[in-house]
């Protein structure tokens, strides 16, 4: 669901264009959302097992986190002008 706002403005602002749908740019802005779902679930069942030495686990899975949030927002960034139709926008 995530997705879907941007297939839709890929599908209709870039249909002019000679040029294939991006189905690796659009598999990465899946697959990292997945990760971050994974990594999240990991954490809080850690937590909720009540481990006292999960502390320098939490930080390492905290840092993971805000990288995978990083890149999807930053490949976001870049491809806006894309979704919006802009042509010569790589």
């Amino acid at each position: 669901m995530l997705l879907l706002p941007f297939v839709v403005l890929e599908l209709v602002n870039r249909r002019e264009f000679n040029e294939g749908f991006p189905f690796p740019l659009f598999a990465l802005l899946w697959a990292l959302p997945v990760a971050f779902a994974a990594v999240t679930a990991s954490t809080i069942q850690t937590l909720g097992s009540g481990k006292t030495q999960a502390g320098g686990v939490l930080m390492v899975r905290l840092m993971l986190l805000g990288l995978i949030a990083w890149a999807w927002i930053s490949i976001l960034i870049d491809q806006m002008p894309c979704f919006l139709g802009i042509p010569n926008c790589d």
